[in-house]
């Protein structure tokens, strides 16, 4: 049996949950995108034929993948930017002792 007294009652969102209608369309048209260029490039290999269609294919796949991809990044960006937004008002440049060269770059570069 589960003591449920002291847990909330539903968890935090999680990353499917955060994603937008778009983003999931982008998603999965991604992996479609990607059976279709197998698959054509596959039977135009095969055969000699449809080489057009695996080529539009693939064309679809890397915009695609590229649209994924920076989405991708967005979303680090933007969970990653409270983080450094608290730890520049808890950590000053002078906290850091000038005897430690690479704790001084790490600071700058995290500020």
């Amino acid at each position: 049996m589960t003591d449920t007294s002291t847990r909330p009652a539903r968890a935090a969102a999680t990353r499917w949950e955060r994603h937008s209608p778009l983003q999931t369309l982008a998603e999965l048209s991604l992996g479609l995108s990607f059976t279709a260029t197998v698959a054509f490039g596959g039977y135009a290999a095969a055969t000699g034929q449809l080489a057009v269609v695996s080529q539009v294919a693939a064309v679809a796949f890397l915009v695609t993948l590229t649209c994924v991809v920076v989405s991708w990044f967005r979303a680090v960006e933007r969970e990653d930017v409270p983080a450094r937004a608290s730890e520049r008002r808890t950590t000053t440049p002078t906290a850091v002792p000038s005897t430690d060269a690479i704790a001084a770059i790490d600071a700058e570069y995290r500020r």
